[in-house]
């Protein structure tokens, strides 16, 4: 078996390591020696199956997962090793989107980083928005709802017995010749829990407007499938897991002075009241949405303006 080998400055150049270029494209919004933040494709698990099932003994996915391709995308860290902290050998998701969810994903690139930002996700401190487009129109069942002025909604629907709450907004409503009712609706999405599934199910269960392209909760239009599945995680906000220790904060007090170049999306930047540095990332949406959205509406008025 031949290997791809590139002069750079990732995990497997660095260590000398031969290794195969991911099959697929992981753009990096955000990365220094403590965290990335990653765009994973839809299609891309984040992790290996268990077991050997069509992956050999490395696992039911074989390289295709995202954790497999990091080492190939994001520089190693060069932070100081201490008894307390070191780099890992491997970048570490520290936590997970479905498979066919797109969107941002966090990476851990030090020891302390991974438990810093595993007890954010663990203790939903981590904010998450999503954007979706629903199969129809969303409904609003008051024993569930919650309405405020700024046209935000609060889904609070326990999912297997345990609490599950989610704030929901309109942002854009399209005819569609295939929707649910012949419209097509996207939202906003802003999960307070993280249970299995939680958006996908709030939508098609509560709001009774499953996400466009989900083959799980919306069995029975075959016709919207053919994009995969309308849901992306495009923005996200953390405690940064350096700049909040007492020797992190050293280095803040100095970085702040100086102009952070972070790139198009991300903005580093600390609370005039609790002094915790946080860090926001945003993307754009897929391009498909807007064209997904532009499409439905064009085909419907047509066909609404020939039958006049």
């Amino acid at each position: 078996i031949g290997y791809q080998q590139r002069g750079g400055s990732d995990y497997y150049s660095v260590q000398g390591t031969p290794y195969r270029l991911p099959a697929f494209d992981v753009p990096v919004i955000f990365e220094d020696d403590h965290v990335a933040i990653v765009n994973k494709p839809a299609g891309i698990v984040a992790y290996r199956a268990e077991g050997n099932r069509g992956g050999g003994s490395r696992g039911g996915h074989g390289r295709d997962t995202l954790i497999s391709a990091l080492p190939a995308v994001l520089k190693p860290s060069n932070i100081p090793i201490t008894d307390e902290n070191y780099p890992m050998k491997r970048p570490q998701p520290v936590h997970r989107l479905d498979r066919p969810t797109s969107g941002l994903v966090v990476v851990a690139k030090t020891k302390l980083a991974t438990v810093y930002l595993s007890q954010q996700f663990e203790f939903r401190k981590a904010q998450k928005t999503y954007m979706a487009i629903l199969n129809g129109s969303p409904q609003q069942p008051s024993c569930d709802n919650e309405t405020t002025e700024d046209g935000w909604h609060l889904i609070d629907h326990d999912l297997e017995d345990k609490s599950a709450v989610t704030k929901w907004k309109v942002l854009q409503t399209v005819k569609s010749l295939h929707g649910n009712n012949g419209v097509l609706t996207l939202v906003e999405l802003k999960p307070k829990t993280g249970r299995y599934h939680q958006l996908r199910r709030h939508m098609a269960w509560v709001c009774k407007a499953p996400i466009v392209g989900d083959a799980t909760y919306d069995e029975d239009n075959m016709r919207l499938r053919k994009r995969g599945l309308f849901l992306c995680s495009n923005e996200i906000t953390i405690e940064h897991p350096y700049y909040n220790t007492p020797s992190g904060r050293e280095e803040w007090s100095q970085l702040k002075k100086d102009t952070l170049n972070l790139g198009e999306g991300c903005l580093l930047e600390e609370d005039e009241e609790s002094g915790i540095v946080s860090l926001r990332v945003r993307i754009d949406l897929p391009k498909k949405f807007a064209s997904f959205l532009m499409h439905e509406d064009a085909r419907a008025n047509k066909f609404l303006n020939e039958t006049e």
